[in-house]
């Protein structure tokens, strides 16, 4: 297996709105406002449409559960679902709360990524399995996305 860059994408985020301690954890949701993202063969714009379905357990982990809607430069639009985990450490926290950057490697925040489109220049992305690793930068989240190849 090897990783192929695929792009990198700057999701904005708004601040978590508290459902509160659940049976499972505490909740959050935080809508996805706008973003934009570029590569090779991707590149455009984040609809604000979406939102990240937060979940944080007793340990500060936080299982993040996204979806999204990219647009591109030429018209199609792609459902992107991504799940992972996402340390609430101190850094995580002093950085959101001063509208600073981590960088990457400075807090686990890992991705797993699908794609979903009807678009016949894009149909590739409908087979592709693609992993991500995060940081915090201001007002959101950006992505380093690598697209998994067998061989």
């Amino acid at each position: 297996m090897k990783l192929t860059a695929l792009m990198r994408f700057n999701v904005a985020v708004a601040a978590p709105i508290e459902v509160g301690p659940t049976p499972t954890g505490l909740r959050m949701v935080a809508n996805i406002t706008g973003g934009a993202f570029d590569g090779e063969r991707l590149t455009g714009r984040i609809h604000a449409s979406g939102a990240d379905w937060i979940l944080v357990d007793q340990t500060g982990m936080g299982r993040v559960d996204v979806r999204i809607v990219l647009e591109t430069h030429d018209g199609a639009n792609i459902y992107v679902t991504y799940g992972g985990l996402l340390e609430l450490n101190e850094r995580f926290g002093q950085a959101t709360a001063s509208g600073g950057e981590t960088r990457i490697g400075e807090l686990y925040l890992m991705t797993h990524l699908r794609f979903e489109t009807g678009d016949p220049r894009y149909q590739w992305l409908n087979q592709l399995l693609a992993v991500g690793e995060g940081r915090v930068v201001p007002g959101g989240i950006e992505y380093q996305v690598y697209e998994l190849q067998h061989g």
